[in-house]
């Protein structure tokens, strides 16, 4: 990224094709329950948060073995096949999480989140835009799509509302548009300010923003 941005948009490249946070923290989502599920799932979400990605697929397997259905566990194997760029295997995985649950958000997620990383960004937009029409209300889901379009230069009434919402997604719209005007400092402003309110919580939407590309431009 540019040197001269502030420090709080430093850190990992924009350009790498990087597994989301959401896939680390909707992993974990959906499983079973079971002892050897849930210990399989913090297991591999260590090793992979360390790059240590044959060791995370191995601490899945035998969880996997046993439950190979379970939405949860599919989720982190694509999250950690997303990361070694195995983007097809990712793929298979994530809809198999869906033919087990349907309904499973974050699969549902991840598979729009693999388009973007391979630079689908056409198919991204118009796949988080049928999403979006499902559940209207959800600010996530707004800030992805928002997201998509800025990198495209384009814009829309997405999150441009006067006053914040529930999540942390109208601070960081807010600086996202600022990144695309140029504006690092306001940008920031908007980061710290959201960061104040929410905590932990924004660190998806940090996540998405390091990822979209925008601080770098």
């Amino acid at each position: 990224m540019a040197r001269n941005l502030p420090n709080i948009f430093s850190g990992r490249a924009a350009a790498a094709a990087a597994v989301c946070l959401l896939c680390l923290l909707f992993a974990r989502e959906g499983a079973a329950g079971t002892t050897q599920g849930d210990a399989a799932l913090k297991k591999a979400e260590v090793l992979l948060l360390k790059k240590d990605f044959r060791r995370a697929l191995e601490a899945l397997a035998p969880a996997l073995a046993e439950s190979p259905r379970d939405p949860g566990l599919l989720n982190m194997k694509g999250s950690v096949l997303t990361k070694m760029k195995d983007y097809p295997a990712a793929q298979a995985c994530y809809q198999e999480a869906l033919e087990s649950d349907p309904a499973f958000f974050p699969a549902r997620y991840n598979l729009g989140s693999l388009l973007a990383l391979q630079l689908k960004r056409d198919e991204a937009k118009a796949y988080f835009g049928k999403l979006l029409d499902e559940q209207p209300s959800n600010e996530l889901l707004q800030y992805k799509l928002l997201l998509l379009l800025l990198q495209e230069g384009e814009d829309s009434p997405l999150l441009s509302s006067a006053s914040p919402g529930a999540t942390p997604a109208w601070y960081y719209a807010k600086a996202a548009r600022a990144l695309r005007k140029g504006d690092a400092g306001e940008a920031a402003r908007y980061v710290k300010a959201g960061r104040g309110i929410f905590g932990e919580q924004t660190a998806i939407y940090q996540e998405e923003l390091d990822e979209s590309g925008l601080a770098a431009r």
